[in-house]
């Protein structure tokens, strides 16, 4: 699977933070030591069903600043040091305070939402005893648009000696807020006091009513909130061309491919919710053809990341392109923003008719045979989804149809381990927690891969790129056996079947090894220790796999095969082989894939269809507007003859995972270009497609079109 995020200049997955509070989910960023107890076994704990409990910030100034924190009052100075602590080494100490509303604050109004319940705590403590007690308080200044200032207790406790005492509270707001800042007074304005631990966490489920949607005609003569992206071009009305009316909006100056007209959608999207996108587009006077793309940008708690909702359409001076498509807010964020880039070139253009509005709520078909129950008994069926799909239709849909699970991206390296030691463990856990409830198969994708890998696991000593040295091998080493370990021991209870290393092929190299910095900098030998690890830490009933794509290639199969051989030969621990199949309406034959299954079977191997899916388009460069019948008619054949090849071979095949739950979340509607395809069983709006019904009653799926034999 191919990476999905991008960074400026480089690759990112930005992993949104959704937890619960104790146990085996652990903190929203675990901090990684030599030791690794801290991250208990799955298994040793009780899940808490149905219960919202989401981290939204974390403050323990273990870094030696402030977190964000701020001084409040004119002369207040905040600092964090060690010569006190509730956790860890640091705190957040507040001095020269004058007012007893003086201290330490925090901005969370990008944190918080209206109507949501949040519980607030901290640890506080007082630089001194005191003859008289103070009263600590953890307080919220509340600015609301258009109306007064007011103060909202959250908690408070009378204290005069030096222990650290704990603040708990809910909080919960109504109504838009200018500005809310989260801070701890003292009824004493002359003493200095500690803050430490403080967290702040949603105990409430986010309502589930989108805003209404935007519609952008700038017929008001305004750019109704459309901003310059950069700050160096220009977006302004114009009444020298429209699509419909008499203004659009005006880009000119542009100075960089991706800059350009932008609005901030934050307050209209919501996590989970589908969301319709429209928007036209034509190039100003002069301007030589370019390509033009509708793209999202992600914020969330510092990281940005960037998605392609309508790909590159050529656009010109001759008249106004139509740019559509559909967007999933998937993660968690504190601001999303839409804006048109280019491909190519600085070109001015003309925007008109912008519309986002709220795909209805979906529906499954509850009264169809279920998926995993015609094949019973054969293989499980396994599905990849992302953690926004464990809840509502999405949800119902993998619980009906599918007995196994795996991770689309939350499980990647870069998604668990950004940064050295920094673990974020939400997405993964939300999705093993309701695998769990729901008696579902797990499967683990994947711990070593050469893509969607963070780049400190390949920056020596002194954070510069490593080059092949005994030290830098010995380093990136150990970074890999921490990584699985870390991983391994947390899941190793409840998660069998493990990916563990990913894509390592590449046949157009003498040898058949892909010229990963991996192999760069540890040739094979990083292969063989990510297994001896991953069978260590993960324990003895872990069937743990090499996964590939085009593995029906013979050019690839063989160089794949030779090395499972050798590698079995020297007792590395490998149970069996990954075949993603990724494939097409034309090809590969279902042979080619069968060979290869019997190929592998042929060392004892367990073999597993990871990745499964089935593109409509021959070439790279083919778009649809609407996909014809007749290609979903024989999408539906090839997937029963494929099935009919997996049934045969039962007794090679463990697990069937299809790669998506509907035509709606696939990473083909980006890849290899970004275009409508439709390579599921379902569609986006989760009915059965003929696909389905080719494997669950062949008789209610037409015939092959004539001319076509499948």
């Amino acid at each position: 699977m191919r990476s999905c995020w991008v960074k400026p200049f480089c690759l990112v997955l930005a992993g949104a933070l959704l937890l619960s509070p104790v146990g085996w989910w652990g903190a929203s960023v675990a901090k990684a030591a030599t030791s690794i107890e801290h991250s208990p076994p799955v298994a040793d704990t009780v899940l808490s069903a149905g219960n919202i409990h989401k981290t939204i910030g974390t403050y323990g100034f273990e870094q030696g600043n402030s977190d964000g924190w701020k001084p409040r009052g004119t002369y207040t100075q905040i600092a964090s040091v060690t010569e006190a602590a509730y956790g860890g080494t640091h705190s957040l100490k507040a001095t020269a305070r004058t007012e007893a509303w003086n201290g330490a604050e925090l901005d969370v109004k990008s944190l918080l939402q209206p109507d949501v319940e949040y519980e607030i705590s901290g640890y506080v403590k007082l630089d001194g005893h005191s003859a008289v007690p103070s009263m600590v308080k953890l307080t919220v200044e509340q600015q609301p648009t258009g109306g007064t200032t007011t103060w909202k207790m959250v908690a408070q406790t009378e204290t005069a000696d030096t222990s650290w005492i704990k603040l708990q509270g809910k909080y919960t707001f109504t109504g838009g807020m200018d500005a809310l800042k989260l801070y701890v007074e003292s009824s004493n304005p002359a003493q200095a006091y500690y803050v430490d631990e403080v967290e702040i966490t949603q105990v409430s489920k986010t309502p589930t009513e989108p805003a209404n949607g935007i519609v952008s005609g700038f017929e008001d003569g305004t750019a109704q909130g459309w901003v310059s992206r950069m700050g160096a071009e220009t977006v302004q009305v114009s009444n020298a061309d429209a699509r419909t009316g008499s203004y659009s909006l005006l880009t000119t100056g542009r100075q960089k491919t991706y800059a350009g007209p932008k609005l901030d959608v934050t307050a209209t999207m919501q996590k989970g919710s589908r969301y319709m996108v429209s928007a036209w587009v034509k190039l100003a006077p002069g301007e030589q053809p370019a390509k033009v793309r509708l793209s999202i940008q992600r914020d969330h708690q510092g990281d940005s990341a960037y998605e392609t909702v309508v790909g590159d359409t050529a656009t010109t001076t001759g008249g106004w392109m139509h740019l559509s498509g559909t967007y999933t807010l998937a993660h968690d964020a504190d601001t999303v923003s839409m804006y048109l880039e280019t491909a190519e070139g600085t070109p001015s253009f003309y925007m008109d008719d912008f519309e986002l509005s709220l795909v209805p709520p979906l529906a499954i078909e509850k009264d169809i045979p279920s998926l995993h129950g015609l094949y019973g008994g054969q293989f499980s069926i396994g599905t990849a989804i992302e953690a926004f799909q464990t809840e509502g239709a999405y949800g119902e849909l993998v619980q009906k149809h599918f007995n196994s699970v795996v991770a689309g991206n939350a499980m990647k390296p870069i998604s668990l381990q950004p940064s050295e030691g920094q673990f974020h463990w939400e997405e993964a856990d939300q999705i093993v927690q309701f695998a769990r409830q729901h008696g579902l198969e797990i499967r683990f994708h994947t711990l070593v891969w050469h893509n969607q890998t963070g780049d400190w696991m390949f920056k020596d000593k002194n954070g510069q790129p490593m080059t092949p040295t005994a030290e830098n091998k010995k380093l990136l080493l150990d970074r890999l056996e921490t990584h699985i370990r870390a991983v391994a021991v947390r899941y190793k209870n409840v998660i069998t079947d493990w990916d563990v290393v990913n894509e390592v092929i590449d046949p157009d190299q003498p040898d058949g090894m892909r010229r990963s910095k991996w192999y760069q900098i540890t040739g094979t030998d990083y292969i063989e220790k990510a297994f001896r690890v991953t069978r260590e830490a993960a324990g003895p009933n872990a069937r743990l796999f090499i996964n590939d794509y085009n593995t029906h290639e013979p050019k690839k199969r063989d160089f794949l095969y030779n090395l499972v051989r050798d590698l079995l030969a020297k007792g590395v621990p490998i149970d069996g082989v990954g075949h993603q199949s990724h494939i097409r309406l034309e090809f590969p034959a279902i042979s080619e894939i069968e060979q290869s299954i019997e190929k592998f079977a042929s060392l004892g191997l367990d073999n597993q269809i990871t990745e499964l899916d089935m593109g409509l388009y021959s070439n790279d460069t083919d778009r649809y507007e609407t996909i014809p019948e007749s290609m979903l008619v024989r999408q539906a054949h090839r997937y029963r003859a494929l099935f009919d090849m997996f049934s045969r071979q039962q007794n090679h095949i463990r697990n069937v995972t299809i790669w998506g739950t509907d035509d709606g979340n696939t990473w083909l509607s980006t890849f290899p270009i970004a275009r409508l395809d439709k390579p599921l069983l379902f569609d986006e709006r989760l009915k059965a497609k003929y696909a389905y019904w080719a494997l669950a009653d062949p008789s209610k799926v037409p015939p092959l079109p004539a001319g076509n034999n499948q």
